[in-house]
């Protein structure tokens, strides 16, 4: 069984590597947010994240958040969730999020999400918001802390 951690690593390095985001860091925190996302990844104009389980009750938390209930504006404008193999039911995974399952091996299978270009913003919604049933408005301002504090960290 996968750790929360190592569902953390394998999702950064699938983000990075099979969905191109150039830019990844994983459980960051943010002063200004109270989303600590478990990998929040950009690119020119969209941003990612991808939040992993390792259990249903996990999973079931998650919508405590007010980010994710509706209370208020999350990051990421393309949002997915990561687990191991057959611990979220697809049917409980909201339409508007995608899903990646992590096996035994280690390898990652795409069980829903986005086909094809992820390369809209915030002010495409409207375009978008019946093509793209994936992308979310989300709080540019945090989501700018949040590349500020990866950028100062890099140096």
């Amino acid at each position: 069984m996968f750790t929360h951690h190592d569902l953390v690593q394998i999702a950064s390095k699938w983000a990075e590597r099979v969905l191109k985001f150039p830019i990844v860091a994983s459980e960051l925190r943010c002063g200004g947010s109270r989303e600590i996302p478990d990998v929040i990844a950009f690119r020119a104009d969209s941003s990612l994240i991808i939040e992993c389980k390792t259990s249903i009750n996990d999973f079931r938390k998650d919508f405590i958040k007010p980010e994710r209930n509706g209370q208020r504006v999350g990051v990421g404008n393309y949002r997915i969730y990561c687990a191991p193999t057959g611990v979220i039911p697809l049917d409980k995974v909201p339409q508007s999020w995608g899903l990646i399952e992590v096996g035994n091996k280690g390898n990652v299978q795409l069980i829903r999400f986005k086909q094809g270009n992820l390369y809209h913003s915030n002010n495409s919604l409207e375009e978008y918001r019946n093509s793209d049933l994936f992308f979310h408005q989300s709080d540019l301002e945090i989501e700018r802390a949040f590349l500020y504090s990866i950028l100062r960290r890099r140096k």
